[in-house]
């Protein structure tokens, strides 16, 4: 798991299982997925890394502080298209088996996402994830 992950405060989290409740959500799952963010040093990599992207498509899906955490790694223009299409990102990126970059760069460009900016942002994502 990437230390960027590590920046994820119990708050912002607790925020997130709140707006997943809001939205309807089953607020197990949220905390469920809280109380294992809250222990990734203790995973094997390969289950960290599962659940930094759950958070992440709820980050996308439901905003919030996650959210502005995850947008922090981003210029404002890269910011911007991160957040007009962060539904259908996390649709994507919650249906995928696998995450690389160029599959999520290629799927953000027929979004319209200019070449460069998908790739940055496939990138962080990938960075994030670890």
């Amino acid at each position: 798991m990437s230390a960027l992950a590590q920046d994820l405060t119990s708050a912002d989290l607790d925020d997130l299982v709140e707006r997943m409740r809001a939205a309807g959500q089953d607020g197990a799952e949220g905390e469920e997925l809280k109380a294992a963010m809250g222990r990734l040093d203790e995973l094997p990599p390969v289950q960290a890394a599962g659940l930094v992207r759950q958070a992440v498509v709820a980050a996308l899906r439901y905003g919030g502080r996650v959210l502005a955490w995850l947008l922090r790694h981003f210029n404002q223009e890269v910011a911007g298209y991160v957040l007009r299409h962060s539904q259908v990102l996390a649709d994507f990126l919650d249906r995928a088996e696998n995450w690389a970059v160029a599959k999520i760069a290629q799927f953000l460009e027929r979004l319209g996402v200019p070449g460069h900016h998908a790739a940055e942002i496939a990138r962080v994502l990938m960075a994030i994830v670890g």
